[in-house]
């Protein structure tokens, strides 16, 4: 009876974290295909501390390689997520496995859907805040939350903004956010 309420447990979570890529993903798709993602292509970052100093370079990027890279951002953590999915899911499914092989795979598959529904809820709240575009990602050592630069610039406020919803969407501290703006 253990194993069949275990499976069921995994398999409602392999769902939720499936619909919070797909939803993650659709929300930041536009009409048309997204291209691959390319990590080592220039971004023009600039990036603010946990009180929004800023640090970095100030390259300017077109309104739509700033798009562009969002989307590619998306896809690229959507398939990373995936992949450690499938590897999650093949561990914990593998015959003579260990139970606690079994039980950190269900908990590492846990925690994946717990980032996913946190980066989804902090990304939909600050686009909700005025920010054009913006995309997170969460780790265990915390969170780095990617946002388009107003036209205005950035500031502390904006920074505080984004800081208030991380902490209260989710358990990361101040001190373990990144705030990283793309210059239009």
């Amino acid at each position: 009876m253990q194993i069949w309420k275990r499976n069921a447990v995994v398999s409602v979570i392999v769902l939720f974290v499936c619909v919070a890529l797909y939803l993650s993903w659709s929300y930041g798709r536009e009409d048309g295909e997204i291209p691959e993602f390319d990590p080592v292509a220039g971004l023009g970052t600039e990036s603010l501390g946990n009180i929004g100093h800023a640090q970095g370079n100030t390259d300017l990027l077109p309104a739509e390689e700033v798009s562009t890279y969002f989307d590619e951002a998306r896809l690229s953590r959507r398939k990373a997520r995936d992949t450690a999915l499938s590897i999650l899911t093949e561990a914990a499914e593998r015959e003579g496995v260990s139970q606690e092989v079994r039980d950190n795979a269900s908990g590492e598959i846990h925690k994946m859907a717990q980032y996913a529904l946190m980066e989804a809820n902090i990304e939909n709240l600050i686009i909700a805040k005025g920010f054009a575009e913006c995309v997170a990602f969460i780790n265990q050592d915390g969170i780095s939350v990617v946002v388009a630069e107003p036209e205005e610039g950035m500031t502390a406020a904006d920074a505080a903004i984004i800081t208030d919803i991380v902490v209260s969407e989710s358990a990361i501290k101040a001190a373990d956010i990144k705030i990283v703006h793309v210059s239009v």
